[in-house]
């Protein structure tokens, strides 16, 4: 009878039946604004507001796109914007700090 259950555990365990926990975990984040507020929640980022008020100082204008990244060791958010003369300005800011890490124009 032991056997049964051996052979029982060897075939779910891993086809994730019995890791409920981590098929949940996967799928956790269906959204991405939910994995934002949960980051900014734990400290991890800053409130996006206060990036676009640094990329808003360094090239006003018009927000096109905000995207938040893993990179590695940390969270990148990428800004682009257009500003007054029509220049396409793509930067990207450390997420916990609000680094400048690099400024684009994009022609």
């Amino acid at each position: 009878m032991k056997t049964g259950w051996l052979w029982l555990f060897c075939i779910l365990y891993p086809a994730g039946v019995l890791t409920p926990t981590l098929a949940l975990a996967e799928n956790d984040h269906d959204n991405d604004h939910d994995l934002a507020r949960e980051l900014k929640q734990a400290g991890e980022i800053l409130p996006l507001e206060k990036i676009l008020e640094k990329a808003q100082q360094l090239h006003a204008g018009h927000v096109l796109e905000v995207e938040l990244e893993r990179k590695t060791l940390r969270y990148i958010y990428e800004i682009e914007t257009v500003d007054t003369e029509g220049n396409v300005w793509e930067m990207r800011f450390d997420a916990k700090t609000a680094e400048l890490l690099t400024a684009n124009n994009k022609k």
